[in-house]
């Protein structure tokens, strides 16, 4: 099968499995599914995973243009409001990909203004203590959340705060973008997942490069950046594509991470990630082919068949892989983002 047939034939076994998911999940959230159980752990309110259940929803009605999928988009979107004022910076995953996305992929009027409503919410959480966002003790932050700085959710509040042009959310943006790059960055391009203030005021950085997954996110993060910034941010980005190639990618891209490193998830994004630098930054095409290299070795037969086992998620005491709206959506993202750029290039052999 020809390489670009073979990708759209896996985003429609992905697509096709929303159906089965979604008549398990009444007006519930699918948070996560075990890969030798049937039944999804669901939640009213979805945590931080229901923005990425939407918002594949969002992706599967622009692709197959069906009115009822609209509608599905548009009633899961609905369902977030009840975390309008949940205390956490993981918002921003709610509602940038689970609202904001409609707006721009839909013009779906209900759904932008959800994400301005979320944008506006979150401005009123800034620090300017630290200028920036701590994680929150909401969506699993807990007692330590206000005093923890966390990578994960960089690229979405960004994206989130420079959503309506408002000058003084765009500020708290590249304050809080600038607060992560003194934090988390180390000099070798490796990033720290989070830090911790401690009671004189000071963070304590966690260890840097050791977690693929952060790694992953801070790419997609500093990718916005520059997309937003430009160049000012090109070294950074730089630093932490070329510190993901030496520690995981000849593995991530021949689907040989190290047990330890098992999170299918992070390759999506970092994928996802080199892309869009690739398309800011000129001259990179070692990361294109490296994010191609990627994605497809994620593609096994399992996934051919709709099911990305991809998450490494903590459920109760342990963290193991499961199936989860997050870990599809980015493999969907990569995917259609790649085919986008093949598109637009006339093609590229090989690929």
């Amino acid at each position: 099968m020809p390489a670009q047939r073979k990708r759209q034939a896996v985003v429609n076994a992905l697509f096709k499995q929303l159906d089965g998911i979604s008549r398990q999940c009444g007006e519930q959230f699918p948070l996560y599914r075990l890969p030798r159980e049937r039944k999804w752990k669901l939640s009213r309110r979805g945590s931080w995973l229901g923005g990425f259940w939407t918002a594949l929803w969002w992706r599967r009605a622009a692709y197959t243009e069906l009115s009822e999928d609209l509608d599905q988009a548009v009633f899961w979107s609905r369902q977030l409001v009840a975390q309008l004022d949940e205390p956490s910076l993981n918002r921003s995953f709610v509602f940038w990909y689970g609202a904001a996305l409609g707006g721009r992929l839909a013009q779906d009027p209900s759904a932008r203004e959800l994400a301005l409503r979320a944008a506006d919410a979150l401005a009123r959480d800034f620090c300017p203590e630290i200028g920036g966002w701590p994680l929150g003790p909401g969506m699993g932050g807990g007692d330590k959340g206000q005093a923890t700085l966390n990578i994960d959710a960089l690229a979405p509040t960004l994206a989130l705060m420079h959503l309506q042009g408002d000058g003084q959310q765009r500020e708290m943006a590249r304050s809080h973008l600038e607060l992560c790059l003194r934090t988390l960055r180390s000099e070798d391009g490796a990033w720290a997942s989070h830090a911790h203030r401690d009671e004189q005021g000071r963070f304590q950085r966690g260890p840097a490069g050791e977690w693929a997954r952060g790694q992953a996110w801070a790419m997609l993060g500093l990718a916005e950046a520059v997309g937003m910034y430009g160049g000012e941010y090109a070294t950074p980005a730089r630093e932490a594509c070329a510190y993901w190639l030496k520690r995981w990618g000849e593995a991530a891209g021949q689907g040989k991470l190290a047990p330890a490193d098992a999170d299918p998830c992070a390759v999506a994004i970092a994928s996802v990630a080199l892309l869009r630098l690739w398309q800011c930054l000129p001259g990179m095409n070692d990361w294109r082919d490296q994010a191609c290299r990627q994605i497809e070795a994620l593609l096994s037969s399992e996934v051919q068949q709709g099911c990305f086992v991809g998450h490494y998620y903590r459920t109760g005491e342990q963290e193991q892989l499961v199936e989860s709206a997050c870990a599809t959506f980015f493999l969907v993202e990569a995917l259609m983002t790649q085919d986008r750029i093949l598109a637009s290039h006339g093609g590229i052999a090989g690929w």
